[in-house]
């Protein structure tokens, strides 16, 4: 055996590799897909909690205007509401991640002209980590505001 033949065998004895992709593909697994797969869990999150906070905003306020005339005023709240609660759902949002509020910058909501605002809050929580007690787990906090003219 010539002195270059016995140089490969022994190169060829420290690169024998087998078995070790599983390894490093489990390795990878775990170092990079579950980092980007909780990311994009988060991302997606707090993307619809935005939609969600927009179109029950809106919903609401149009709801409150929309409403009949001969309606009273917390019946159209309530209807308001309702509309928001329903819009939130749609994008997997629970009543308790929300806070729903209604203002009238002029103090009134019921004649022509009024300006009636609805401001929906959303709190995102962190994927798969969940509330303890009183402790929410919270990765952002979404919100979003509509307003209308009261017409009559």
């Amino acid at each position: 055996m010539s002195s270059s033949e016995r140089l490969e065998l022994r190169i060829g004895a420290f690169h024998e590799e087998t078995g070790s992709s599983l390894v490093e593909f489990v390795m990878l697994a775990v170092l990079v897909l579950i980092p980007v797969i909780y990311f994009i869990l988060g991302v997606a999150g707090v993307q619809a909690a935005a939609y969600a906070s927009v179109g029950a905003s809106d919903q609401a306020a149009k709801m409150y205007v929309g409403g009949s005339e001969d309606l009273s005023p917390d019946v159209r709240a309530a209807r308001s509401q309702a509309a928001a609660t329903a819009a939130l759902q749609d994008f997997g949002i629970a009543p308790t991640q929300t806070q729903i509020s209604m203002t009238c910058p002029k103090g009134s909501c019921e004649n022509d002209g009024d300006l009636v605002t609805f401001t929906v809050v959303v709190r995102v929580p962190v994927p798969l980590i969940p509330d303890m007690g009183s402790w929410q787990s919270t990765l952002v906090t979404v919100s979003s505001t509509s307003t209308h003219v009261q017409a009559g």
